[in-house]
């Protein structure tokens, strides 16, 4: 098994599209440097004289205010308090920060590259017609397909840690080395959350792999599903842009109808359990990790059934 899976990463590495990946997750997180410092400008060293002065204009706002603006001027002024009463810069940069705010939102070309590489897995050797070659080596038809599993799963935590590695690197050059456990407020379905930005983006970090396994599953299946490179990786890109809305709709659904909970898309964001508890009435995290595990196992099992089933004339 061992050899299978070098000989998968040495034919994954040969391609230039494997190295092009990662640099591009290189460039972008270089190019989230850049436009983080622009936008960033100098730091404001007066800040609590600063926010005290916005809350007291906000404050005569909102004495003169409807109703209905009076409500938005009040949740704005109690924001700014909390920054006040925690003594929380809301405008404080390092490379935590930067990690927290930017690197962790490339994450999505990290799945994105993943399911790419995922999806032209199988069907690029069907495409290129070296499937025969591939099966008639003296190993089991699941071992092979387990080689290429494994392989995938490898590349893309290597896709990940390049992002991780990088956009420490980047962060330091730009903002320099900030507190692991500075207090940062983020916003959560019910309201402004105190977390430490250190903690906070590893914390993230942890809940998006389960994520990316299961999108990256799905991706393979596909793969071994569709004969057409092209189609494979379509539907594998389609199926990632599209989990993002299906979730938002059965979130709103599950309000309603029970089934929507056991439906995959409300669990692949596992991120809101960084700042909450529950993502609807009695969902948690060990719930939706069961709904994940489940739903991989049937993903798995079609994937190996199939494979091993499948007509590999060409």
């Amino acid at each position: 098994m061992i050899s299978l899976i070098r000989n998968e990463l040495m034919k994954m590495f040969q391609k230039k599209s494997s190295w092009i990946y990662l640099i591009i997750i290189l460039i972008a997180v270089i190019a989230g440097g850049i436009i983080s410092n622009a936008v960033a400008g100098e730091p404001d060293e007066d800040w609590k004289a600063t926010m005290k002065a916005e809350v007291e204009e906000l404050q005569k706002s909102a004495d003169e205010a409807s109703e209905g603006e009076k409500q938005y001027i009040q949740e704005q002024i109690q924001q700014k308090q909390q920054y006040l009463d925690k003594d929380v810069n809301p405008d404080a940069q390092s490379n935590w920060h930067f990690m927290n705010e930017v690197v962790y939102g490339v994450t999505i070309l990290v799945t994105l590259l993943s399911v790419i590489v995922a999806s032209a897995s199988v069907s690029s050797e069907f495409a290129d017609g070296t499937i025969k070659q591939l099966l008639i080596r003296p190993h089991q038809r699941w071992a092979i397909l387990l080689s290429k599993y494994i392989s995938i799963l490898i590349y893309a935590l290597v896709l990940l840690l390049t992002m991780i590695v990088s956009g420490y690197l980047v962060g330091l050059i730009a903002f320099g080395n900030g507190d692991f456990s500075a207090k940062i407020f983020e916003m959560a379905m019910d309201g402004q959350k105190e977390a430490a930005v250190g903690p906070q983006f590893f914390l993230k970090m942890a809940y998006y792999l389960p994520s990316l396994l299961i999108i990256t599953a799905i991706a393979f299946m596909l793969s071994t599903l569709f004969k057409s490179q092209a189609l494979a990786v379509g539907i594998g890109i389609f199926v990632l842009f599209v989990s993002s809305t299906l979730g938002g709709l059965m979130v709103f659904l599950a309000e309603k109808y029970e089934w929507a909970k056991f439906v995959i898309f409300p669990h692949l964001d596992l991120t809101v359990y960084a700042l909450q508890d529950k993502i609807l009435g009695d969902v948690t995290l060990p719930f939706s990790l069961m709904i994940l595990t489940i739903y991989y196992a049937i993903f798995m099992i079609l994937t190996f059934v199939f494979f091993q089933k499948r007509d590999i004339s060409i």
